[in-house]
């Protein structure tokens, strides 16, 4: 009993994270300039800028237990943003990496 006590006391991400996780990428994929990503870093995060506020009301609606997941989310994409050449050598293909 103590046991099933212990494990429903832990918090874990429930689906909202994940919906707006999928929310972020279909945004930043969707925008037309990321069909060939621009070289400029601001320019990406002003695309990732306009996906937070888009998503931003699938976050409101969620449970306050999941914030750490939603800022952990934001700052993962964003890093892919500013820095996509590293994240895709650590995650996999370039093919998508602006050109410098």
């Amino acid at each position: 009993m103590i046991l099933a006590l212990v494990l429903f006391a832990q918090v874990t991400p429930s689906d909202a994270v994940a919906n707006y996780a999928d929310c972020l990428s279909s945004r930043i994929n969707a925008d037309p300039a990321m069909i060939d990503p621009p070289a400029d870093v601001a320019a990406r995060l002003a695309i990732h800028d306009a996906a937070l506020k888009l998503c931003a009301p699938k976050r409101k609606s969620a449970r306050p237990e999941d914030a750490a997941m939603f800022d952990r989310v934001d700052a993962s994409t964003r890093k892919v943003l500013e820095d996509p050449v590293s994240a895709e050598q650590v995650d996999g293909d370039l093919a998508d990496a602006p050109k410098p």
